[in-house]
């Protein structure tokens, strides 16, 4: 086996408490690469068509790739894969922090988990000890408790954990790690509920074998001097994503919103006020620029943890929120239980927008107020968590659940695409590869274009080309991309952002823009080389990224999931505002689009899918 990996598949049995070794082959690991594309191709040996997600029949693959526990800067990633409950995709998650590191570190390259533990259990690997703990003890405690419980007893373990929302399958749960890391958005956590499987610990000794040291660390030291001279590295390193609050809050104010709410915003959850609640950045293993947040709430004395304040403004504008520790100590809740953040937000619009619209008449759901703020978020995250009635149930049941319950010409009061909750809305930011990703996505709407070139806004074309290029994008298809009637074609570009997600997701690379930038595919090429002594061009990389995103699709198409899945929601083409949002479809340019529009970009990006 190469090195870079371990060349070890640890595979264990929760139900007979049983675990084997294989050997991970190397026509996996070349033609895969590792994290990503690998998972995709374990999860097809491992897995039936047709199986519901939340039976013990569903595997649950965690992989690392080649680059995890190196130097390489922002090499830290760990990628989970399952079918999941709330669209039925079968999905691949990234999180970050110290479980991909230490799986490398122990020896491992992927871990499957089959079955279902008769208990609530904990499972610990340690270098090539594996344990099953008895977990009643922490079964319906939160996963901050969780994990201070087990660090406490296990130190120096990184630990994923479920909360209580994913004990009870609610199917917008998630997991966390090292409870500052989100994994799973669309159920993960019920997935490992499912499997009475309360949290995976994992710590390692060893250390990942490179194939030229020298070569490496010479690469490595450029990335660093690279950021040194980054001349925003002082302000992202001091704030982090809420750095860029101008770009962000443009997107987040309501619909129609004035100068002055600008500044109030500004005041409530800008960067000053992050500052107000700032106790220190937490770095992810081999991260040049923390982007994690410990942050302390004066009202309540404590403490908690974040992967960005950014999602703490987010709900906070979305739902009015008083100011920054308001919104702060509501995800901190929503992180602890296990819910995802998004979706729950959403569906606290929903159902305003239906009491709006005469729908819900009701002034209070099961005790919570239908008022914008808090209270809703914090009502509801209990509720749905605790399935304390109907409604209750029905959300947690997703927007499948939420659509039975009311009805399904609800949907208009949406933005969904494959029952998962859109994260962007192009009417505000413009149609580029993170808004259009959303509807090609096998899993359902991410940020999986991330970090792509489209990722700020106002760039030229000029400028837009070169970012394209730096993603290992083939002339041939730059012509294609950058040509009449778009100026850019935001469907034949998206193929190539997926692409370059899948190279990142697959040798392990964070995909958070502030890192990505700092990476290039003749860079990324030279860095496997270095690794793993796989020596290819930068096509054939590509290639292989290219591969692993189809395998990808493929898995869904078999479960029925495939391109007639691939609909733009119709809030998109209405003016109206709708969850606090609203105006005429554009593209990045700010080119007004039709929905004949949306279907021939929808032609172009399988066209250039079909280009292989």
């Amino acid at each position: 086996m190469r090195e870079g990996y371990t060349g070890r598949i640890l595979v264990v049995d929760l139900e007979r408490k049983e675990i084997e070794v294989s050997n991970l082959p190397t026509d996996y690991a070349e033609g895969y690469l590792g994290g990503f594309g690998l998972n995709n191709r374990l999860f097809l040996d491992h897995s039936q068509p047709g199986t519901d997600p939340l039976s013990p029949g569903n595997p649950v693959i965690l992989g690392a790739g080649p680059f995890v526990g190196t130097p390489i800067p922002g090499a830290s990633r760990v990628m989970a894969n399952a079918r999941f409950p709330l669209t039925g995709a079968v999905a691949s998650a990234s999180g970050s922090m110290g479980v991909g590191a230490n799986l490398k570190w122990a020896g491992w390259d992927h871990l499957v988990i089959l079955g279902k533990s008769p208990e609530p259990t904990v499972l610990a690997v340690e270098d090539d000890r594996v344990e099953f703990i008895p977990a009643s003890g922490l079964w319906g405690k939160g996963i901050l408790e969780t994990t201070r419980v087990l660090w406490e007893g296990y130190p120096g373990f990184s630990v994923l954990a479920i909360g209580p929302a994913g004990e009870n399958l609610v199917h917008s749960s998630l997991a966390m790690v090292d409870a500052c890391a989100t994994l799973g958005r669309g159920g993960l956590g019920a997935v490992l509920g499912s499997k009475n499987l309360k949290a995976i610990l994992v710590k390692g000794s060893g250390a990942v074998r490179i194939a030229d040291p020298e070569r490496l660390y010479a690469l490595v030291r450029e990335l660093y001097r690279r950021l040194e001279r980054y001349e925003l590295r002082e302000a992202a390193a001091e704030l982090g994503m809420i750095g860029a609050w101008p770009m962000y809050a443009a997107q987040l104010l309501p619909y129609g919103a004035t100068e002055k709410d600008l500044e109030e915003a500004t005041q409530r959850f800008g960067p000053q006020a992050y500052l107000k609640l700032k106790k220190r950045r937490i770095s992810c293993p081999s991260c040049f620029l923390a982007d994690k947040d410990e942050l302390l709430l004066p009202g309540s004395g404590k403490t908690v943890y974040s992967t960005s304040f950014l999602n703490a403004a987010i709900i906070g504008c979305a739902l009015g929120m008083k100011d920054a520790e308001e919104a702060a100590s509501t995800l901190a809740l929503l992180d602890d239980l296990g819910l995802d953040f998004m979706t729950l937000s959403w569906q606290a619009a929903y159902l305003l927008e239906l009491r709006e619209h005469g729908i819900l008449r009701d002034d209070r759901v099961e005790g919570v107020p239908l008022v914008r703020g808090a209270e809703l978020l914090r009502g509801l995250a209990v509720c749905v968590t605790e399935g304390r009635g109907d409604l209750s149930r029905a959300l947690a049941a997703g927007w499948r659940g939420a659509l039975a319950y009311f009805g399904e010409d609800t949907r208009r009061f949406t933005m969904l695409v494959r029952n998962q909750d859109c994260l962007y809305d192009p009417r505000v930011s413009g149609l580029g590869t993170m808004e259009f990703e959303q509807i090609v996505s096998p899993r359902g709407p991410t940020s999986a274009s991330a970090g792509s070139a489209t990722y700020l806004p106002g760039l030229t074309e000029e400028r837009l080309r070169r970012l394209t290029e730096r993603m290992g994008v083939a002339e041939d298809a730059l012509e294609r991309i950058f040509s009449p009637p778009w100026g850019m074609n935001v469907g034949r570009l998206t193929r190539y952002s997926e692409d370059w997600f899948s190279l990142f997701s697959s040798l392990g690379l964070c995909n958070r823009f502030q890192i990505n930038r700092f990476y290039h595919a003749l860079l990324v090429r030279d860095l496997l080389a270095a690794v793993t002594g796989l020596e290819l061009t930068v096509e054939e990389m590509m290639g292989k990224a290219a591969a692993s995103w189809e395998l990808y699709r493929e898995l869904n198409v078999r479960e029925g999931l495939g391109p007639e899945e691939d609909r733009p929601p119709e809030a998109w083409f209405d003016e109206k505002p709708l969850w606090g949002r609203g105006g005429r479809l554009h593209d990045y340019f700010g080119n007004l689009l039709t929905r004949e529009d949306v279907g021939r970009l929808l032609d172009d990006y399988y066209d250039e899918r079909g280009r292989l």
